[in-house]
């Protein structure tokens, strides 16, 4: 599914209107009628406040009104402004309201008459401002949000709807227009958008929806988009298969090189991780002092000892290099930071031809000199968190959040790299400057090691040969997933081994997806 933002949605429906003819304002009606089915299905109510604006949102608004009118409910309308202002498709739509009896309201500003209406409302639907909004909220409308979070305020606050996207949050970015509308459902129209996943604009959408409103495939293929969200069904339909007539090198040999004196466990959950996502043969290399501590917690892997100095990988003395085929390498977790840590590095991707996977500290080594990326020519993927990432490209931690897209985009384009992003929504970025968005996940994951436990598994689903994207797509999904599935238990008892624990369970659950009828996830 696209990940589109607020041009390219502008473009999709221009297309739709303009090439193939169909009505705007029959979008908009497909577009009330889909808003009014979900809050039914959702909310006990009696009685409804439509907060409308001039453009075609407002007009969506009128169509909510209209329909809850004629299934019973008590509905009045707000009109914030002058109704000669309306858009053609809104004006159609507001007259027809009027003719069905439902009272419209213009509201200047003056909050007493919207104020005492919202003391009677049990729902509240947000139409006000669509997706082309930006910068500071404007009068009426920023006293009717500030009416809005009044009336969320009381002892028992009234439910509220948002029609595509809640009033006072950019589309594009997800930044909060001085004050926004906090909304219980959020009914996307067609598309999810940006402001639906990156925060803070996420925290204020409530439980999203996405509603199809008759904008055909050939229209969204006419408008060039470079992100979407990654789904089940794809992941599912993209898991190679277990073959009958198979042995442990049909699905590839993982060489994690990991771990430190201080993080001894780093590669024993990255070890296990890969192991669970299904590669025939994990090797794991670690400083010499702290082998016996990880073989024996990880006995299906190989182990591959390498000198030591001060608790970390000699940068001057490698091991006899084991002549493998190897099928990906994974670097960084737990390795620590150390004098000479950075030519260590270089040393690393210049021996290993195949495709690598760097992560925790490597990513802080590699911070020192990232140009050492453009010599590889093999499939190299990035793991950060927005700490890392801001080290990487010399930026602030909220420098990076402020711009999640555009931060990784760059990199990934600049330095040839696949980058995932990590954060509530993590973030995919290819070396083309696609952007994928995965949706899956749990606040039980924010414990130290799930990073070590995603490198694991992204690499071995690299080394079992899946194409790279889908790989990695893969990776971070099931991942989301165990993390979902050891939430239901406790978001707080979640610990690293519990996800790997579940990894099965993941995989299991998802390939389900195709042997049933499901909905596009939007939490």
């Amino acid at each position: 599914m696209y990940l589109v933002n607020a041009h390219q949605m502008r473009e999709m429906d221009r297309f739709t209107i303009e090439k193939l003819g169909i009505p705007g304002h029959i979008l908009m009606e497909n577009a009330g009628q889909s808003v009014v089915e979900e809050t039914i299905r959702r909310f006990s109510f009696e009685r409804a406040v439509v907060l409308s604006g001039h453009g075609n949102n407002g007009g969506d608004g009128f169509v909510v009104a209209r329909k809850l009118a004629n299934q019973g409910y008590d509905v009045e309308v707000f009109l914030l402004g002058d109704s000669g202002k309306l858009s053609p498709d809104s004006r159609l739509h507001y007259d027809i309201t009027v003719k069905h009896g439902v009272d419209i309201f213009s509201f200047d500003g003056n909050p007493d008459a919207l104020r005492s209406s919202l003391s009677r409302a049990d729902l509240i639907i947000d139409a006000m401002l669509g997706t082309g909004a930006k910068g500071e909220l404007r009068e009426p409308v920023k006293t009717a949000v500030a009416l809005v979070q009044e009336r969320q305020r009381c002892q028992k606050p009234a439910c509220v709807v948002a029609v595509d996207i809640p009033t006072g949050i950019e589309t594009d970015t997800g930044h909060l227009m001085g004050m926004a509308v906090k909304a219980d459902l959020t009914v996307a129209l067609q598309l999810p958008k940006w402001a639906h996943y990156l925060y803070p604009g996420s925290e204020y959408r409530g439980e999203l929806v996405v509603r199809d409103i008759s904008i055909p495939p050939r229209a969204m293929k006419q408008v060039p988009c470079h992100a979407g969200i990654v789904s089940a069904d794809e992941i599912a339909r993209q898991l190679p298969p277990r073959q009958k007539h198979s042995h442990k090198g049909t699905y590839g040999h993982v060489l994690l090189v990991a771990g430190s004196h201080e993080m001894r466990g780093a590669p024993v959950l990255a070890g296990k991780a890969a192991l669970k996502s299904g590669s025939g043969l994990v090797t794991i290399a670690v400083p010499s002092n702290i082998l016996p501590g990880v073989s024996s917690q990880v006995t299906e892997a190989v182990m591959w000892e390498w000198p030591e100095e001060e608790g970390h990988f000699s940068p001057t003395r490698f091991p006899a290099w084991k002549e493998k085929p190897f099928s990906c390498v994974a670097i960084g977790p737990g390795i620590g930071t150390w004098e000479g840590g950075k030519e260590w590095l270089a040393a690393l991707l210049e021996r290993f031809t195949c495709p690598v996977v760097l992560d925790a500290d490597a990513l802080n080594l590699l911070a020192e000199n990232p140009d050492m990326l453009k010599q590889r020519k093999a499939m190299t993927v990035l793991t950060p968190h927005p700490g890392e990432m801001g080290r990487l490209s010399g930026l602030s931690t909220a420098e990076v959040e402020a711009d999640r897209p555009g931060i990784a985009r760059d990199f990934a384009r600049k330095y040839g790299v696949y980058l995932i992003l990590k954060g509530a929504y993590t973030l995919i970025a290819t070396p083309e400057g696609n952007l994928y968005l995965n949706i899956s996940g749990s606040p039980a994951m924010a414990k130290g090691g799930s990073g070590d436990v995603l490198t694991g598994m992204i690499a071995s689903f690299i080394g079992q040969g899946m194409n790279g994207l889908q790989a990695i797509c893969a990776g971070v999904y099931l991942h989301g997933v165990s993390g979902e599935i050891c939430g239901e238990k406790s978001e707080y008892s979640t610990v690293a081994t519990d996800l790997i624990n579940h990894i099965g369970s993941a995989i299991s659950q998802t390939m389900m997806v195709l042997h049933s009828n499901t909905h596009f996830p939007g939490n």
